[in-house]
């Protein structure tokens, strides 16, 4: 008896968390605003001299963008070329390249995107992690991402940086 209690026990602990990212191949997801979000929908460029990494679910987009296509971590915000973009669904875009209004918040946008590697399959994949604040335009609104992964997102090039 004592041995099936534990046995439930580690089940639940296990499977019991409904609010953990999970996963799926290929994937691109995260929480955004504390919440979990998917993207149905996902491709990779090398373009621009580095790597776009798009995803989507028919009304909101992300796009990562690294400044040059190699494995590694890329900080976000201030005067780096990576930058995060977040398209809601009312059109309104949220950038990482945007700096806050003074009288909403000292905190910049940041992040971060790591490219873990980069696959030799046909057509290429790559995956990694990321991590980001952005602001919109006018620095009046902020979202959130965090715990964000891209997994297995085929490198099929044809994306466009999506803009202010």
């Amino acid at each position: 008896m004592r041995n099936c209690i534990i046995a439930l026990l580690a089940v639940i602990t296990l499977y019991g968390c409904g609010d953990e990212i999970q996963f799926n191949n290929p994937a691109l997801q995260a929480n955004k605003d504390g919440e979990y979000w998917k993207a149905l929908f996902y491709a990779s460029d090398i373009d621009f001299g580095g790597f776009l990494v798009e995803g989507g679910n028919n009304i909101e987009t992300i796009q990562l963008f690294t400044f040059n296509d190699t494995r590694g971590t890329f900080e976000l915000g201030g005067d780096t070329d990576n930058v995060a973009i977040f398209r809601d669904a009312n059109g309104v875009v949220y950038s990482t390249a945007n700096t806050p209004d003074p009288s909403l918040s000292v905190y910049p946008a940041n992040g971060q995107i790591i490219v873990d590697d980069i696959s030799n399959t046909t057509p290429k994949t790559i995956r990694g992690t990321f991590w980001f604040n952005a602001y919109t335009a006018d620095g009046l609104n902020y979202i959130n991402f965090n715990e964000g992964v891209f997994f297995n997102i085929p490198l099929i090039g044809g994306l466009e940086i999506i803009t202010n």
